[in-house]
């Protein structure tokens, strides 16, 4: 009759029903109607109530964290817009990220008739051979938003920057180290202090309640 009774009750007793109704023919074992009952495994959900005690250390912990936080987050965004937008400046008319159509030369010496690589852009290149050029990386700044965010998880899915491009990439790299480090380490360190906290706590109940333990006397 406990909360927890009736929930292993309403999770495990429509199991039972199916197959009662399985083997009654009332239900094959294979439709579809058969896999409703499944759905009452959910309830097994509600067992979380066992753990609201570690629930609840982890939201102090947050709570302890929550400016250090709120001023990572911040300075993150300011850095991620600020970078993206630096990229998407030196890097958009970058002609390593430009590809052109197999028919399209590369590099000439010939003067009405320039490569791939010879174009100031990939919208000059596409204004002399009509969409056989394209670029894929830092298109827009919703493009370089989505690299900057790539390269401050330490991932590079591109290369071959120009040296301002270069200069901003170590910037990141320096960066993106603090970035993930001070939110880290303020977390372990709130989550150290707030179960320090805890231990303490449960000493001075004991104290208050009178049932802290003697010490042992040797004869």
């Amino acid at each position: 009759t406990t909360f927890f009774g009736i929930v292993d009750f309403m999770s495990t007793a429509p199991w039972f029903v199916e197959q009662g109704l399985i083997m009654s023919g009332l239900l094959s074992q294979d439709d579809d109607m058969a896999r409703i009952f499944r759905i009452f495994r959910i309830f097994r959900i509600l067992q979380l109530e066992d753990f609201v005690v570690a629930f609840s250390k982890l939201d102090n912990v947050f709570r302890a964290s929550k400016d250090v936080l709120k001023a990572t987050g911040l300075l993150a965004l300011i850095i991620w817009v600020g970078c993206g937008a630096l990229f998407y400046i030196f890097e958009e008319n970058n002609p390593n990220w430009r590809e052109c159509d197999s028919s399209v030369p590369l590099h000439t010496n010939e003067t009405g008739h320039p490569g791939c690589y010879d174009f100031k852009s990939t919208a000059e290149c596409n204004q002399f051979y009509p969409d056989l050029c394209s670029q894929k990386a830092f298109t827009d700044m919703p493009n370089a938003l989505y690299y900057t965010a790539v390269f401050l998880g330490g991932e590079w899915g591109v290369i071959d920057f120009t040296w301002p491009g270069r200069i901003v990439c170590l910037f990141l790299c320096v960066v993106g180290i603090a970035l993930y480090a001070i939110p880290v380490g303020t977390l372990f360190d709130s989550f150290g202090a707030v179960l320090g906290l805890g231990g303490d706590d449960d000493e001075e109940e004991d104290e208050d309640t009178g049932e802290k333990a003697e010490p042992e006397k040797y004869q």
